[in-house]
């Protein structure tokens, strides 16, 4: 059972307009991450890239390949580098703070912080860079970070943001002014823009004295769940630690919970294959003016720093040692290494997932749904008190002591989802009809679902959003307990089966391979114990066996799912296109599913 840590929520003593300014335009020493690092500008930064041995040769090898000039191959990085670098400029994050604490507090939100953690974290910083890797669940995730930062004196991150935000007009300006620096999608044919950005990277973090921020999952999480990580930008922060540039990397997880997500609508129409609108300035302004409403808390635990040192150890010796550091390339272990990096960052992060009253009634009125039961307001208190037992001796951290007055309170915040009816019964508030006109369409992922279906989905898949969170908590028992329903079977085999599953899930459920021994074993106790399954000598017994999704193409097969389901009434979390490409390959990486080319296009 973990240890329930104390949350503190920072945004209570700046409840006026008074103390937001006040706060705001106080006298501000950050700790840095680097007390005896440079205090480059941006411009510094820049310069210090574009003159660096590394490009150098880059251009060189360029221009005798290419036979374009090498100053015009220097102008090509000088534009780059205006693209990439950030800007940060102190009036500017001042004045963006006083607008997102005006914001918060018209969201009605508390943002609550393990803040003996973060206190912890800062006495540590000053011997070596650090990157903040943060969960990726909602675009407020930035300024949630930022604005950590300097309530507890931290010096603001340099934060990675995508080229969706860059050609915003006054946004993109201003994130690049508190702190952000762009990054293009994909590097792919682009070797120049790619060197420059490596040489960028390298210098923020062996150099500046900012801590650098990314998101290791590479993008917003539509489901609210674990994304497996990507290795990129991970790759070029770590490099200067293999270099021998840097003595230590400190690496802190950082996961942020939402009670509601001001994204859940538009999460739950990508689900169904609504494509995702396209950011805007003027789409953004359209969508400040309806965050005036009660969105609940955020919660912000930060992780215990990961020593790159310790979990490592000190970089081998290879022949690379005995190049100059900008032209040394990791080894095949180095990179093994980033990506256990990788994995280990996503699995600290679900560590420190914090249960929020949202989880645990969306939990609960699922339940309901399944059973096709309506629960009365105390029926609710009372299931969330035995979900919260549960989930606690699974080891998650569940932030509630006083169940009554926070249900109170979230079912305010999900008036739109969930309401309480004239007889007290807990119900999902249906969604409102959307006609989904012919240009999205057109541009629409899979099956397009009639306009009566996308009613009856959203709001399901709204709920689940807020179940996805813990899941990695339940499924282990889960996957077990249905092996075991469907007959008796013995340790090994159930073990060998419950690993084959979990592959398979790999994508859908995030999780360690290597760790699933223990992950096992504790899921089988955890059953015994509390007869989900009988144990007889090492034989166990109970259950109905688990449906494998049909062996169904990939982009065809996921439509044919949409379609099934339409048809047939089944649940409508089965039309998530996220969760059937899951299953899908995982499918394919069982062997029981195929790709192949179909004109032209790689299908299942």
């Amino acid at each position: 059972m973990k240890r329930e840590e104390t949350f503190k929520d920072i945004l209570k003593p700046r409840n006026t307009h008074f103390g937001i300014v006040k706060f705001m335009t106080r006298s501000w020493s950050p700790r840095k991450c680097i007390s005896n690092g440079l205090n480059y500008s941006s411009e510094e930064i820049k310069n210090a890239v574009s003159k660096s041995v590394f490009l150098d040769s880059i251009i060189e090898a360029e221009s005798a390949k290419s036979g374009v000039c090498k100053e015009q191959l220097k102008k090509e990085i000088a534009t780059y580098l205006d693209e990439i670098a950030l800007d940060k400029k102190m009036h500017v994050v001042r004045w963006m703070g006083v607008f997102f604490l005006k914001m918060a507090f018209m969201m009605k939100i508390g943002i609550f912080v393990n803040e003996a953690s973060v206190l912890k974290l800062r006495e540590t910083l000053g011997e070596n860079p650090v990157l903040f890797l943060p969960t990726h669940r909602s675009y407020a995730d930035f300024c949630l970070m930022t604005y950590l930062c300097y309530h507890y004196d931290i010096e603001l991150p340099a934060v990675a943001a995508g080229m969706d935000f860059y050609s915003m007009a006054v946004v993109g300006q201003s994130m690049r002014e508190t702190g952000a620096f762009y990054i293009r999608r994909s590097l792919a044919g682009a070797h120049l823009y790619a060197s420059t950005l490596r040489q960028y990277i390298h210098e923020l973090v062996s150099k500046y004295t900012l801590p650098v921020e990314f998101f290791v999952e590479g993008t917003r999480s539509r489901s609210n769940k674990s994304l497996p990580p990507k290795y990129g930008i991970l790759t070029m922060t770590l490099t200067p630690y293999f270099t021998r540039e840097v003595d230590d990397i400190t690496i802190v997880p950082v996961n942020i919970s939402y009670d509601r997500l001001m994204e859940q609508g538009l999460f739950a129409y990508e689900h169904l294959g609504v494509p995702k609108p396209k950011e805007t300035t003027g789409g953004l302004l359209k969508a400040l003016r309806s965050l005036n409403d009660h969105f609940g808390n955020v919660y912000i635990s930060v992780g215990e720093p990961l020593s790159l040192k310790k979990f490592i150890g000190r970089p081998e010796f290879s022949t690379e040692l005995s190049k100059p550091s900008a032209f040394q390339q990791l080894t095949d272990a180095q990179l093994k290494s980033v990506q256990n990096v990788a994995h280990q960052a996503v699995l600290m992060q679900q560590e420190n997932t914090v249960v929020t009253i949202s989880n645990l009634l969306s939990i609960v009125l699922m339940g309901s749904l399944y059973k096709n039961k309506l629960l009365d307001f105390e029926e609710v208190l009372v299931e969330m008190g035995w979900v919260i037992k549960v989930l606690r001796t699974l080891g998650a951290s569940v932030f509630e002591n006083d169940v009554r007055s926070s249900v109170e309170r979230v079912l305010v915040v999900h008036r739109s989802m969930v309401t309480l009816d004239k007889d007290k019964k807990l119900r999902l508030v249906s969604s409102a009809l959307r006609e989904v006109d012919s240009g999205v369409q057109m541009n629409m992922k899979g099956h397009i679902l009639k306009a009566q279906t996308m009613v009856s989905a959203v709001p399901i898949v709204q709920l689940q959003l807020y179940v996805n969170p813990v899941l990695h908590y339940l499924v282990p028992p889960a996957i077990l307990y249905l092996i075991v329903r469907r007959g008796s079977i013995e340790k090994g085999e159930l073990q060998s089966t419950y690993k084959d599953i979990r592959r398979m899930l790999s994508n859908e459920f995030y999780h360690l391979q290597e760790n699933e021994d223990r992950t096992f074993n504790k899921a089988l106790e955890y059953c015994t114990q509390n007869q989900v399954v009988v144990a007889s000598g090492t034989t166990f017994s109970d259950g109905t066996d688990q449906r494998l999704q049909d062996l169904l193409q990939w982009a065809r097969a996921v439509k044919r799912v949409q379609e099934l389901v339409e048809e047939r009434g089944l649940h409508p979390y089965c039309l998530s296109l996220e969760a059937a490409g899951n299953c899908l390959q995982g499918l394919v990486m069982a062997g029981a599913a195929a790709r192949r080319k179909i004109c032209g296009r790689t299908d299942n």
